[in-house]
């Protein structure tokens, strides 16, 4: 793996075309490489301490709104399964077109990835229902959306990085370039707008993937009411057969996303049977993903 991690020396300057300022986009190989080159290097983990099930947050933050919402999106990784194989990052890479990184940055382990492997394990936003990230927020950009998520409206984010400094986790990565103008960016999703220079990125659970599936939720009840067929249930979506991209990207089934708030959800009817862990620099912050290990 290390050899295969260490196959991107030298291919980064070929990114950026000839003199005459032509830009060549870089390949879905680059981004395998990059990736390899990220599980290589890896970095320090975090400490992990038993949590609860997380249930309805009761977060103070007047930007969180969840508190009545039958929803509460959040992941559990199961840490006897997953093998630190960098599948998930990739993964997420191509769903929400994360930038390669300049040479200089990878030689820093200073990688764009919204998922990063620490100790073997890989760690992203925690979407914290306290969430410190929100708070020092000058223009609101970092908010909570009535789901449970935290979320980034980029157009609304001024580049100050004070929630990338109030993070515990670092999860928040800041576009310190233009990677589009340098060659290092690449849309394989249409549906999620790249990001510019002087933007703070960071995990958003996909949030695309959910709009999507409440779209077509709301549109099937539309339609069943207006043809007088009964509505199966309470009528209310609840975000049940949706994935992540690194949830459907994982082999071993060691990432399972859900809706902590619907006991019908795989998720809850999977970590309610397992220890629960959550790093413990977010373990009071009330986290929406956590760690699974052993059995209760």
């Amino acid at each position: 793996m290390m050899a295969a991690g260490f196959a991107l020396f030298g291919c980064r300057d070929g990114l950026l075309g000839s003199s005459s300022g032509s830009r060549k986009l870089p390949t879905l190989g680059d981004f395998e490489d990059e990736v390899r080159r990220a599980v290589a290097q890896g970095g320090r983990g975090f400490e992990l301490v038993k949590v609860p099930m997380p249930g309805s947050i009761k977060s103070s933050l007047s930007t969180v709104r969840s508190q009545d919402s039958a929803n509460r999106f959040g992941m559990a990784i199961d840490l006897d399964v997953c093998d630190g194989c960098g599948k998930c990052i990739l993964a997420c890479n191509m769903e929400n077109n994360v930038p390669l990184v300049t040479e200089d940055e990878a030689a820093k382990n200073r990688f764009m990835h919204w998922i990063q492997i620490c100790g073997g394990v890989p760690f992203m936003c925690a979407h914290c229902g306290d969430a410190p990230c929100e708070k020092v927020c000058p223009t609101g950009a970092a908010n909570h959306t009535p789901d449970g998520l935290s979320a980034m409206m980029y157009k609304r984010c001024t580049g100050s990085r004070f929630c990338g400094a109030n993070c515990p986790l670092h999860a928040r990565k800041f576009n310190f370039n233009d990677a589009q103008a340098l060659g290092l960016a690449r849309k394989f999703n249409d549906e999620v707008p790249q990001r510019g220079k002087g933007v703070m990125e960071k995990c958003s659970m996909c949030l695309q993937r959910l709009q999507n599936d409440r779209l077509r939720f709301k549109t099937e009840v539309g339609v069943a009411k207006a043809a007088g067929v009964p509505v199966l249930g309470s009528g209310e979506w609840r975000g049940r057969g949706v994935q992540t991209a690194c949830s459907e990207a994982c082999s071993k089934h060691a990432i399972i996303f859900g809706n902590w708030l619907d006991e019908n959800s795989e998720l809850v009817k999977v970590a309610s049977r397992r220890e629960l862990y959550a790093p413990s620099v977010v373990a009071g912050l009330d986290p929406s993903v956590v760690y699974m290990r052993g059995r209760r």
